[in-house]
């Protein structure tokens, strides 16, 4: 047991020198330079060999290098994992319940010419920034009035199902707010009201909002220092969701989350972090008396005429990973964000998301300076490469003054929603050294290529 906790700590410090490193060396790279992961020894596939599949010696491969590591730091490990995640987790299949209700192509070619300054590659047209070998982009994705005007495929195609990582965590927070909207939660509340398992513990005495609003004051945040930490909160829950052992044992993710304590008030600051979307399915099925998968599935996918599945990964034991183990095709990830649009009835039989719901993520936000002075708000402003963001809200990472709303995920997967111009972009990614396919999102929406919607 000793030694594979050594070793399980030797692993994350040698993630953290990577993550490091690939900051310094990929300020060299230029736009046709040395591949980040080729300078630090580490070879890369380019991504679109992966496109038709896996051989079976990469497969084998892979499975030998299956450790949280490698699978966070990005690389041909990560591609295939996030291409193959019901491959490796225990999987809740949500089946589409409705005819499919198509998207209608109306590619407007002026899209891929939106340009964006990129961390590394100077500036580049989104058309070229698909086919640049170090981008590492998948899948690019643009909806406006329910039309598709520009789609792009690299690493996989349009039937791929992808792991959308962070990005999820928009789905526990809509089911959240469906439940606020009925009357069945008071985010006023704390979350031992509801989730009599966690009385007595630091995450009962936290306020709902405040969970939504990643704002808790726990010691469960993830920034630099505690990914890198194998005793963190962050990083034990994903070991125990992973199935990969600490200390030489497997760990529950609830008691895992029953263990964070206090470090300083709530609501000083954003303090982000994945635990706090695992508490929230666990208060989605404490109120529903649901498995959360059943919850999305009844309340929210059920109503969409998506194309294939939703896939709710979960731990050994069972829980939904909510935070991040998700994945589909990424046209049904924008028939999603189309929820929150003026076209979601071109996608959905019913009206999902309300515009009370709306509101809350557009006027519920905390102040500038509490966005600015967490770890991830100025990550997520840098991210996005634009500093017009008022805060976070209700597990969507940035809120801007105009009304859009946008949430990214590890590895640079995104969603980027525009309510007033019916506008819906999606992308899906593995690259962590460079994070610039976000920026293409908000230089689309002010492109002048789509101006606001009559009411």
């Amino acid at each position: 047991m000793r030694n594979q906790s050594k070793n399980l700590r030797s692993k994350m410090k040698k993630l953290l020198l990577s993550s490091l490193l690939a900051g310094s060396v990929m300020s060299q790279v230029n736009a046709q330079g040395t591949n980040v992961h080729e300078a630090e020894g580490d070879y890369r596939t380019p991504i679109k060999e992966f496109a038709n599949g896996f051989s079976e010696k990469q497969v084998q491969k892979f499975r030998q290098n299956y450790n949280l590591p490698h699978l966070l730091k990005g690389g041909d490990d990560a591609v295939w994992w996030g291409l193959r995640t019901s491959e490796l987790f225990h999987t809740s299949i949500l089946e589409p319940k409705q005819p499919k209700m198509e998207l209608v192509e109306n590619i407007n070619p002026a899209v891929g010419e939106v340009k964006a300054k990129t961390h590394h590659f100077g500036e580049l047209s989104l058309n070229d920034f698909m086919v640049h070998p170090h981008s590492y982009a998948q899948g690019f994705l643009v909806v406006h009035k329910g039309e598709i005007v520009f789609e792009n495929y690299q690493g996989m195609t349009a039937e791929d199902h992808h792991v959308w990582m962070s990005t999820a965590k928009i789905i526990p927070g809509l089911a959240v707010d469906l439940l606020i909207s009925e009357g069945k939660i008071d985010e006023e509340k704390t979350i031992g009201h509801y989730v009599h398992d966690f009385r007595g513990t630091a995450y009962g005495n936290s306020k709902i909002k405040d969970v939504m609003d990643m704002t808790v004051g726990l010691n469960s945040e993830e920034n630099d220092e505690t990914r890198s930490d194998p005793n963190s909160i962050a990083t034990r829950m994903f070991l125990a969701e992973f199935g990969l052992p600490y200390n030489g044992e497997l760990e529950n993710v609830k008691d895992i989350l029953k263990e964070a304590e206090s470090t300083h008030p709530a609501g000083e600051k954003l303090e982000y972090g994945s635990p706090n979307t695992e508490v929230l399915v666990l208060l989605v099925e404490a109120v529903s008396k649901k498995p959360f998968s059943e919850f999305v599935d009844q309340r929210i996918y059920s109503k969409i005429g998506a194309e294939s599945t939703l896939n709710i990964h979960l731990s050994p034991n069972g829980v939904a990973l909510g935070h991040g183990i998700v994945s589909s095709r990424l046209r049904d990830m924008a028939r999603i964000g189309m929820l929150y649009t003026p076209s979601w009835n071109k996608i959905a039989t019913e009206q999902v998301v309300s515009p009370e719901i709306i509101n809350r993520i557009q006027t519920g936000t905390r102040s500038r300076d509490f966005y600015r002075k967490g770890f991830d708000g100025p990550v997520f402003i840098d991210r996005l490469g634009d500093d017009d963001v008022i805060s976070n809200a209700r597990q969507w990472d940035a809120v801007f003054a105009d009304g859009d709303f946008w949430k990214s995920g590890l590895q640079s997967q995104g969603i980027y929603v525009s309510p007033k111009k019916d506008l819906v972009i999606v992308f899906f990614s593995t690259n962590v050294p460079d994070a610039s396919i976000h920026r293409y999102a908000r230089q689309i929406a002010n492109s002048g290529l789509f101006e606001e919607v009559e009411e």
